[in-house]
C-alpha cells in the first residue's frame, strides 16, 4: 500500500513539472512546419563529412552529434511573437543555464546550455530582432573546453 501511495504521489508531483518543462527541440518541432519557416537538421553523418573538409573545426566540433537550425524570418508576425514567448518560457526553464545575453538596439541574442558538469549535452543559440528570428540547437557530448569556441565562432553554426 505504501509503495502504491508513493508512486501515485510521485506521479502527481512530477507530471506538472514535466508538462512545464519544454526543451529547445520542442520549440523547433512546433515551429518548423510553419508557413515560410526554414528548417535544417544536420545529422551525425553530415557532420562527419564536414569534419573531413574543415579540419580546423574538427577538434572543437568532435562532440557534436546534431545541429538543428530554424529560421522564422519570413513568417508572419503572429508566428514570430509566439516563438518569442516560447523562447522566454525556455529561458525560465531551470534545466538550462544562461551563458550569454545580448541586447543591441532591437536585436537580442541568447545562448543557453544544458550540462552534467563534465560535458555539455545541449547548446541553444537564439537570435531575435524586428525582422528575423532564429534558433540553433547543438546537441552532443561537448567538452566544456570546446563550448566557448563553438558559441563564439560563427563558422560552427549557420546563423550569420
Amino acid at each position: 500500500m505504501k509503495k502504491k501511495l508513493l508512486i501515485l504521489l510521485s506521479i502527481m508531483l512530477l507530471t506538472p513539472v514535466a508538462l512545464l518543462a519544454r526543451s529547445a527541440d520542442d520549440i523547433v518541432s512546433e515551429f518548423r512546419d510553419s508557413k515560410h519557416a526554414q528548417y535544417v537538421n544536420v545529422g551525425r553523418g553530415m557532420l562527419r563529412l564536414a569534419r573531413i573538409f574543415t579540419p580546423e573545426a574538427a577538434d572543437a566540433a568532435r562532440g557534436i552529434t546534431s545541429i538543428r537550425v530554424l529560421d522564422l524570418s519570413d513568417c508572419k508576425d503572429g508566428v514570430r511573437n509566439k516563438f518569442r514567448k516560447r523562447v522566454k518560457d525556455l529561458r525560465d526553464d531551470l534545466s538550462y543555464e544562461e551563458m550569454v545575453t545580448s541586447n543591441k538596439d532591437s536585436e537580442q541574442s541568447l545562448v543557453l546550455m544544458r550540462s552534467d558538469g563534465t560535458y555539455v549535452s545541449e547548446i541553444v543559440v537564439v537570435q531575435t530582432s524586428n525582422t528575423s528570428d532564429a534558433i540553433v540547437v547543438i546537441r552532443g557530448n561537448i567538452s566544456l573546453d570546446d563550448v566557448e569556441r563553438i558559441t563564439r565562432d560563427g563558422s560552427y553554426y549557420p546563423i550569420q
